[in-house]
């Protein structure tokens, strides 16, 4: 079985801020859909948010970082700041994780490496029905089964 790991490197003063919510909801949504991940590599996606106190040292998404031995391929994704804050934060990620998966099936195509992009796709969209405001605790509401 595959997996899916989000995490997300911010500064404090981004603590429960629409873009912290939003990545909270999405990856404990996505850890709730865990056996419904299709077979084959696994993905890792850090998030990076900008704030006032912290600029990633690069824009867009960087890709890369896969072995045969450890099947997972990682992406950094840096997050403008006027999305810390934004209603739109949860559109923002959940595009993000769209383009992921989009570079990851174009890159495991060119390696020929089996990654079922329509599986991905499906979990990506039932964690994407989650509600845009994540609970105090996401891990309360959608416990690991």
């Amino acid at each position: 079985m595959s997996s899916i790991f989000i995490s997300i490197n911010k500064s404090d003063t981004l603590e429960k801020s629409p873009i912290d919510k939003a990545i909270t909801r999405i990856a404990a949504a996505l850890a709730r859909q865990r056996s419904l991940i299709p077979p084959g590599p696994g993905l890792d996606v850090s998030f990076l948010p900008a704030s006032d106190d912290f600029q990633p040292d690069f824009t867009g998404m960087r890709m890369g970082g896969y072995h045969d031995d450890d099947p997972v391929l990682h992406f950094h994704v840096a997050i403008p700041a006027q999305f810390a804050h934004s209603p739109l934060a949860l559109r923002y990620v959940l595009a993000a994780l769209e383009d992921a998966l989009s570079n990851a099936s174009d890159y495991f195509r060119e390696r020929h490496i089996a990654f079922d992009h329509i599986g991905w796709q499906r979990v990506l969209g039932i964690a994407a029905s989650t509600s845009e405001e994540p609970p105090e605790s996401a891990w309360n509401e959608y416990p690991l089964e």
